[in-house]
């Protein structure tokens, strides 16, 4: 064992959330990933329905742990659905997965190892198993962003679908901004506020469908960049250039291209003024 890397300090309860809407059978095979993998540390699994068009129904008597049910009334998205869930848990760790994702199978493992107490959150790798041009594309944002940090750094990102954090400090940070993308990150700050880091841990992996289509993939960096600090257009265009400079080119032009949109619209996003 590293010398960064410490075992944990107490034994855990953890509280799986997972966020979803109209993915019944996503959830049913994720449950079974959970259930493969739980090291006996699960304390429970907390889905929160997301309003979907036909109300979610789990047999809580087909798994070795419970699993409890919200539903909300509305579309209230991700961040309000694991805030909620938070709250309602009762293990001391929070576990994030989302629903479309598979925890690798020393997952558990991994989490009851690194999340110590000198640590506020942990967040790992996003691995894909799908393939098309914009699972790719993403899957080699990821990867530049890997190659930045040492295991065990303190990080600036957190993969709210691949992470865990202990609900004390969750719930005095104030969870996850209620917003309608990038509130991932925006945990991380709230966590510095409250002189809690979030750690990267590489071998903290799941399995992730990357792939929601270009469309989604264009929504998201557009609303992205409406969210974040202002810029000018001379920057915006220095980012776009300097995301050009390191895309696959000669490997995958197709993901490189669509990188260059996706980094397009978020930049531009930034340098138009406020409503």
């Amino acid at each position: 064992m590293s010398t960064t890397e410490q075992r944990p300090d107490r034994a855990k309860k953890v509280s799986v959330v997972v966020a979803t809407r109209n993915r019944p059978a996503d959830i049913r095979v994720l449950l079974t990933a959970i259930a493969d993998c739980d090291t006996g540390i699960v304390h429970e699994v907390i889905l929160v329905d997301d309003a979907s068009e036909t109300p979610l129904r789990v047999d809580d008597a087909a798994h070795p742990f419970p699993v409890r049910l919200l539903r909300n009334d509305r579309r209230r998205g991700a961040a309000a659905g694991r805030n909620w869930a938070a709250k309602e848990a009762t293990g001391d760790v929070l576990a994030f997965l989302d629903d479309d994702a598979r925890p690798l199978p020393d997952w558990f493992h991994v989490l009851d190892s690194a999340l110590t107490e000198d640590r506020a959150a942990v967040t790992g790798r996003v691995l894909p198993f799908d393939s098309s041009v914009v699972a790719r594309a993403r899957q080699y944002r990821y990867e530049v962003r890997y190659a930045q940090h040492a295991a065990y750094s303190e990080v600036t990102f957190f993969a709210g679908g691949n992470s865990a954090v202990w609900t004390e400090r969750f719930l005095a940070a104030d969870g996850f901004p209620d917003v309608v993308t990038a509130s991932d990150n925006g945990l991380v700050e709230r966590l510095a506020q409250a002189d809690g880091r979030v750690h990267f841990v590489p071998a903290l992996r799941v399995a992730h469908r990357n792939s929601k289509g270009a469309g989604i993939a264009l929504r998201e960096a557009w609303r992205a960049g409406r969210l974040a600090p202002r810029s000018t257009p001379t920057a915006a265009m220095r980012r776009i250039t300097a995301s050009a400079k390191v895309q696959p080119w000669s490997d995958d032009p197709a993901a490189a291209g669509l990188n260059i949109g996706l980094q397009a619209a978020n930049s531009l996003a930034t340098a138009l003024p406020t409503a």
